[in-house]
């Protein structure tokens, strides 16, 4: 198993930063590895429902994201499937001293040392989700 973690902070408040978060839709503007998206089964963000996920980048594949738990503006869990490979994340939104949010965000990696077009599982996860949950606090929050 692998883990992995990182986080941002953002000025905009727990409730602006979950409504950027939660907006699935708006994904693909802040990073180009997303495709399509489409909840399969139940409503979004509750407890058992499903999020199909297409990843353009750097395979094409689709990703099977179950939510697990759920309590907005607080933090989301999951469980993705996709190429072998199973991952286990959550994202906290903590509000810092100053008014604004920290996100933060860690996952365990299950079959680690999978190959994904040339790279381990662990060095995929590790090129992708910092950039991209940077990126969308950057452009996406304003206070």
């Amino acid at each position: 198993m692998f883990r992995f973690q990182y986080g941002v902070t953002t000025k905009a408040s727990r409730e602006r930063t979950w409504e950027i978060f939660s907006n699935w839709r708006r994904w693909n503007e802040f990073a180009d590895i997303y495709g399509q998206m489409h909840w399969r089964e139940g409503q979004p963000w509750e407890a058992g429902s499903r999020l199909e996920i297409e990843v353009v980048q750097p395979v094409n594949t689709v990703v099977s994201h179950v939510i697990t738990n759920c309590q907005p503006t607080r933090k989301v869990g999951w469980i993705d499937h996709s190429l072998g490979v199973v991952l286990a994340q959550w994202v906290t939104f903590e509000e810092t001293a100053g008014g604004g949010t920290r996100v933060h965000t860690w996952g365990d990696i299950v079959h680690s040392g999978v190959k994904i077009a040339g790279q381990t599982a662990e060095q995929t996860s590790e090129g992708a989700g910092g950039g991209n949950t940077r990126s969308c606090f950057k452009t996406g929050c304003k206070p």
